[in-house]
């Protein structure tokens, strides 16, 4: 018996459904391909309620506590993302019609290209340009450093990154108080003297949480 049209969209939509059911338990580079992937062929999704925009510093966090339904955070932030690679991530959250986002980056242009300070005023201008006209959400600064000697040139980015956010209309968190002392990152906040402990991981995630309950955001 050949089946009808109705029963083949049946079908479809129970194991589209099912895919994604089984993908909001995996990890999150596969909800993400798959997220995209259906937006590319046209799929009407909910847009994301979140867009978690950055470098590994974000990728390492555990984001579900901002989740209501599946799908509601989108994260698009990688490991070795520079503020412009950010840019494209805040684009590609956009298409997608996310219009709050959680967004960190800088250390990679700072530590490891060795980017003036005017190259990053010019860079997170242009990731700022790059934001939808009412986008809401929270720039979290860059962290110190195992390495303290780093600190005045991470906070000399921070302020200029704050001022620039705050003139946008972004909040700004700052958890250098609990993540460091003396410019350098608290042995238990860091596994490798860069990227976060599980603890670490779990206040920032915490604190950007706290701020958009703030916000009226969450």
């Amino acid at each position: 018996m050949i089946a009808t049209v109705t029963q083949i969209l049946f079908i479809f939509v129970f194991l589209l459904l099912l895919l994604g059911a089984l993908l909001v338990v995996s990890d999150a580079g596969a909800r993400r391909a798959f997220r995209i992937a259906l937006h590319r062929r046209g799929a009407r999704l909910r847009p994301p309620r979140y867009a978690i925009v950055g470098d590994s510093l974000a990728a390492q966090c555990d984001w579900r506590p901002l989740r209501r339904r599946p799908f509601d955070v989108l994260r698009l932030c990688l490991g070795g993302a520079t503020l412009k690679d950010i840019g494209a991530q805040i684009v590609e959250a956009r298409m997608m019609g996310a219009r709050c986002f959680v967004i960190d980056g800088g250390l990679n242009d700072l530590l490891f290209d060795a980017a003036p300070l005017a190259q990053i005023d010019h860079d997170f201008r242009a990731l700022l340009r790059r934001l939808p006209e009412d986008a809401r959400g929270v720039l979290m600064l860059a962290p110190h450093v195992a390495d303290a000697a780093q600190a005045p040139r991470i906070d000399e980015m921070n302020r200029l990154m704050r001022a620039l956010a705050e003139a946008r209309g972004l909040a700004v968190v700052d958890l250098a108080p609990q993540l460091s002392q003396d410019g350098a990152r608290r042995p238990e906040m860091t596994d490798d003297g860069l990227h976060f402990s599980p603890l670490a991981a779990k206040l920032w995630v915490q604190a950007a949480r706290e701020r958009l309950l703030r916000d009226g955001l969450a």
